[in-house]
């Protein structure tokens, strides 16, 4: 109420360079990506500083995904690893080899041995794993979903989808490890 002024324009939002020169604008939050070559120290370049990825990766192109806050690591379309962002927001855009994130973030690899169960979901959207009701919504009704049981999670998959991640209240064990029966072949979600 007091010294208040009028506000100016509002800033320009970053962009990322196209092909000829031109410029791109990047929405606020948006992701981008980037190929690296990882060195053989497990390490990718990144705005003239080194990060560590993995010395599993080592000689390996990857790609990064930076959405302002994380960066991810993807390799052979699966979610390798996770890192608070070493870039500011601001820079994004300017980076070399940067572009418009065009795809999902793939779920990270099944543990290896990981025991997995299948279900059908209910009408109502519901599915139960020993003895835990997961509600997934109705949108997903019919569709056979596989969930990945983790020490401290149940991660629900469809189609290798990752479509959520639930925390595991209940440590019982798991009996049933198939669907069976009358009206479990996958279909499409109702409208």
């Amino acid at each position: 109420m007091r010294g208040a002024r009028p506000a100016g324009p509002p800033p320009a939002p970053a962009a990322l360079r196209r092909p000829g020169g031109a410029h791109a604008p990047l929405a606020a939050g948006a992701a981008i990506e980037l190929e690296r070559e990882v060195n053989k120290d497990g390490k990718v370049a990144l705005d003239g500083s080194r990060h560590l990825v993995g010395f599993a990766y080592a000689g390996r192109r990857i790609t990064l995904r930076l959405d302002g806050h994380l960066m991810h690591a993807i390799a052979d379309n699966a979610l390798v690893g996770t890192w608070p962002c070493p870039i500011p927001a601001a820079k994004l855009p300017s980076l070399h080899g940067a572009r418009r994130a065009a795809t999902r973030l793939p779920p990270p690899p099944l543990p290896a041995g990981s025991l997995q169960a299948q279900r059908k979901v209910h009408a109502s959207g519901r599915i139960m794993v020993a003895r835990q009701r997961i509600k997934l919504g109705p949108r997903h009704a019919g569709k056979l979903v596989t969930v990945v049981v983790e020490d401290t999670h149940f991660r629900v998959l469809h189609n290798g989808e990752e479509i959520a991640v639930r925390p595991r209240r209940s440590l019982a064990p798991i009996t049933r490890l198939h669907v069976t029966g009358a009206g479990v072949h996958d279909t499409p979600a109702r409208q």
